[in-house]
């Protein structure tokens, strides 16, 4: 089929959506499918089979101008086609929201046309909707992001009009060549089980912490809230709250940030080398639960106390004071507070 003035009938709109009776209409109680595309659908589909609920995932052709495109043909850009990726869902383990923010949180959602190394319209990011409730959330959820970010996403939300299948060397591609390219890195795709567990809290930050803990941004020395702050209590990760810092290892830096000798645990930390900056290497320190950025550590801190300099933000930190940590679930930390007191 090459022709351009073929005009789909019956028949092929039925094979446009799979054979798939669930589309354009409610899904079952037990199952829900999305559309979604976001640059090559090998690694849109490889991540999204990692999240908890995920039963099934398809690759193919969305929005089509031709029926039943060939591979060659979306890419030639005659079909004006979107790579997509259908995924069918348990809604009890992963709501349709949670979906929508993972995959706008994986993709960069202001490119257009275009994700990593793959530029086309055949690359276009969407959110393809089958029933209001869908067309409802997925807005939202672009609308969330736009206040979080401050720029305005280039996600299309619009209806499903067709949906054929890829060819089967193109199903599963990165579970049968695992050295295929993936424009989505691979922590990003064995960390989604982790990151589905903290994608709403991270919907439900300011946009400067959005800021500090996603995109590795640094909030303003000497204006932030905990720079000057020596109460007793602990320091817990904004997202997942595991705690990381306690009080009686705070210290003033004078350098206008939240300073600490060492985490509570080595573990519940990981450094980076950080080379943003031309000539000042630097070791970046991210939360080990939750992955946000923390700041940097270096080696100008007292010698009296190990020598080292924790400067983190604020904005990836909570703090909770030591007569709420019991109600809090961190009664077990109390008594090291005390013994450093």
């Amino acid at each position: 089929m090459t022709g351009t003035d073929h005009q789909p009938g019956q028949e092929d709109r039925n094979q446009a959506v799979g054979q798939d009776p669930t589309a354009g209409q409610a899904s079952s109680a037990k199952s829900q499918t999305a559309y979604m595309a976001g640059g090559c659908f090998w690694g849109l589909e490889r991540y999204m089979q990692g999240m908890d609920g995920v039963l099934d995932t398809q690759v193919g052709y969305a929005q089509s101008k031709l029926a039943r495109p060939s591979y060659e043909q979306v890419c030639s850009g005659e079909t004006d086609a979107a790579e997509t990726v259908k995924v069918t869902f348990d809604p009890e383990r992963l709501s349709l929201r949670s979906l929508a923010l993972l995959f706008l949180d994986v993709i960069d959602p202001f490119s257009l046309n275009q994700q990593g190394n793959d530029v086309g319209r055949q690359y276009r990011s969407g959110m393809f909707f089958t029933d209001g409730p869908q067309e409802a959330c997925y807005r939202q959820a672009v609308k969330e992001l736009a206040g979080l970010t401050r720029r305005e996403p280039v996600v299309a939300v619009e209806a499903l009009e067709n949906f054929y299948p890829a060819e089967d060397d193109h199903q599963d591609y990165l579970n049968k060549n695992p050295g295929g390219y993936c424009h989505i890195s691979l922590p990003k795709i064995l960390n989604v089980g982790k990151r589905q567990q903290v994608i709403e809290r991270v919907w439900q930050l300011t946009p400067e912490q959005y800021a500090v803990t996603q995109q590795a941004a640094t909030e303003r020395p000497f204006d932030n809230v905990y720079d000057q702050t020596f109460e007793p209590g602990i320091y817990v990760d904004i997202v997942s709250g595991t705690p990381l810092f306690r009080s009686t290892d705070k210290f003033d830096a004078g350098c206008g940030w939240p300073a600490f000798s060492k985490p509570i645990d080595p573990d519940l930390v990981k450094g980076y080398q950080d080379k943003s900056l031309p000539g000042r290497p630097r070791v970046e320190i991210r939360s080990a639960q939750s992955g946000i950025h923390l700041g940097h550590v270096f080696e100008d801190g007292p010698a009296d106390l190990g020598g080292l300099r924790y400067c983190m933000n604020s904005a990836s930190l909570r703090f909770v004071p030591k007569d709420r940590m019991e109600a809090e679930g961190y009664g077990d930390l109390l008594s090291s507070l005390d013994e450093r007191a």
